[in-house]
């Protein structure tokens, strides 16, 4: 008997190897292991990283107030990015709000099409079935917090009718904004036929977050209840994975959402503002969530406290004073016309000069806001930017007496 049962655990031992090194063998055994976020292994890799060294397959930072380029890397191809999709969804929901489309109160029946596409992905369970109403609101945050798929798909047909004509929106919108390398299939991010690269997708993050500013809010949150108000089911608990929010890895951020495929690897967008800057990033592909949380990190602390959009003048302010021709006056007051802000290197803050080019001559009469040349602004010999100079006074003309006295003093040499 004892035999027998020595045998039976031989052939057990033997069954389970043969099973792991059949999985080694398989596709799948042969997929590397991909840990959950660590803050303590993802806080090792940010001390080691470089911004001028990032792993990710591409990346882009810009300024928030102008989205001016700060700085990017990596390969131009496009990038299939996932759930990050839906910030293109979000930045088309938010403009429909922003024309008097929608509200965020606006209430809207869930589709068979919305609930079906989530089933098995990150969802909230919308229920068709029992025509369940929800608002925008309820879908924005479902979308901000977890990337509920069927909550995108809703916001995707309520505002285009179907998902179909709301992708058609998103391809137009992305080239409304110039973004050549961007092509959309789906608004949730699940089919993998879709791709993006860091420079067009950074614009995307940076309108949706400069133009509709109400987004933030939303991006932040880490923890909701969906209430299915309408069909009586139970709360839906919602709960974000994005590690700079939940994680608390990167506490001054205060915006963002994740995204990853099979194909590239893991994706995040996220802004962060400090010392009266704010600035807007994106790290695509990195190869696994601790490098994406270290990198996105490390480039936006890089870009926020080593740019600076410095403002170099004001509209209305004071330059100089320019000859006029037969005025009452012989001199006019001036002024810049508008302000104008450049984004520069704190290490060369100190290197900007400013300098007046004279384009017309002016003879009286003259009115305010003519325009009299330029104030150019430069940075070791290179122009950096440029406002118009225009008359901040009206200026009459001189009476004939006065122009007499002047022409004979001018023979004069006086």
């Amino acid at each position: 008997m004892r035999s027998v049962i020595v045998r039976m655990k031989r052939h057990k031992r033997q069954c389970i190897a043969l099973f792991f090194l059949l999985l080694m063998c398989s596709p799948f055994g042969a997929l590397p292991a991909q840990a959950a976020f660590s803050k303590t292994e993802a806080t090792e890799i940010y001390k080691k990283t470089k911004v001028d060294a990032l792993t990710a397959k591409s990346y882009a930072a810009v300024e928030y107030e102008s989205g001016q380029l700060i700085l990017h890397g990596g390969t131009q191809e496009p990038v299939v990015i996932g759930g990050l999709v839906k910030m293109m969804t979000l930045l088309l929901t938010f403009e429909a709000v922003a024309s008097g489309q929608i509200t965020l109160d606006t209430e809207f029946t869930v589709t068979k099409h919305a609930q079906n596409v989530s089933v098995g992905k990150a969802r909230v369970f919308l229920d068709a079935g029992k025509r369940e109403r929800i608002t925008v609101r309820q879908a924005v945050e479902a979308v901000c917090i977890s990337g509920a798929n069927d909550a995108a798909c809703a916001l995707a047909e309520f505002i285009g009718g179907d998902e179909a004509t709301f992708v058609a929106r998103m391809n137009a919108r992305a080239g409304e904004m110039g973004l050549t390398n961007t092509h959309f299939t789906d608004s949730t991010g699940l089919k993998t036929d879709q791709s993006t690269t860091a420079l067009d997708f950074v614009k995307i993050v940076h309108a949706l977050m400069r133009n509709h500013p109400e987004s933030l809010p939303f991006l932040n949150m880490t923890y909701g209840k969906f209430q299915h108000t309408s069909t009586g089911q139970p709360d839906t608990e919602m709960v974000s994975y994005n590690p700079l929010n939940r994680n608390k890895f990167y506490e001054a951020s205060d915006g963002g959402m994740i995204g990853s495929s099979q194909q590239d690897g893991y994706s995040i967008c996220a802004t962060v503002s400090e010392s009266d800057q704010r600035v807007v990033g994106v790290i695509l592909g990195a190869p696994d969530e601790n490098t994406r949380a270290a990198e996105i990190r490390r480039l936006l602390e890089y870009s926020v406290s080593e740019y600076e959009f410095r403002k170099l003048c004001t509209g209305g302010m004071f330059v100089r004073k320019v000859e006029v021709k037969n005025g009452k006056e012989k001199r006019i007051k001036t002024q810049t016309a508008t302000e104008l802000s450049v984004l520069v290197h704190i290490s060369e803050v100190d290197k900007i000069t400013s300098s007046v080019e004279i384009t017309e001559k002016l003879s009286a009469p003259v009115e305010a806001g003519t325009k009299v040349g330029y104030v150019i602004y430069s940075m070791n010999d290179k122009e950096i930017g440029r406002v118009e100079l225009v008359t901040s006074e009206e200026m009459p003309k001189a009476n004939w007496f006065v122009r007499f006295v002047r022409m004979i003093l001018s023979w004069f040499g006086l």
